[in-house]
């Protein structure tokens, strides 16, 4: 026992992303991302590429955005961003709060660091409207 290493340290992996809130501002939208680092070091992150579809039809991206944010290890933190729509993701999100339809799929791609050639981090689910909020989903 005594030669036996400590438990496995993590690192390296890239961070778990969430779409935690959608809002319809305008005709554009804000979103908010959750993203976790599941590592044991901290995970420092300047600069992000956001890809965001709705229904596997292109909603909104951004380029080179920067956020400078440190997440301590096994540590979530928020990203806020702010885009226009494609005409497309704006049908699809009125029909989801006129109750036309009960969800919208999502599916997001965030290449971190993309300078620095990381990898990207994707996530999925559905949206719904957040009941007494008009414009909002989660």
């Amino acid at each position: 026992m005594a030669c036996g290493g400590g438990p496995r340290q993590v690192r390296g992996e890239l961070p778990l992303v969430m779409l935690e809130t959608l809002s319809l501002d305008g005709e554009g939208v804000v979103l908010q991302l959750a993203v976790r680092n599941i590592n044991d070091t901290r995970l420092q992150i300047n600069r992000v590429n956001v890809e965001l579809r709705l229904d596997s039809a292109a909603a909104a991206s951004l380029n080179s955005v920067p956020v400078d944010v440190q997440i301590p290890p096994r540590g979530r933190d928020m990203l806020h961003f702010e885009a226009m729509l494609e005409p497309r993701a704006v049908e699809l999100l009125a029909a989801l709060e006129n109750n036309d339809r009960n969800s919208v799929g999502w599916q997001i791609e965030i290449t971190f660091d993309p300078d620095r050639g990381r990898q990207r981090s994707e996530g999925s689910g559905f949206l719904h409207p957040v009941p007494g909020q008009p414009g909002r989903f989660r």
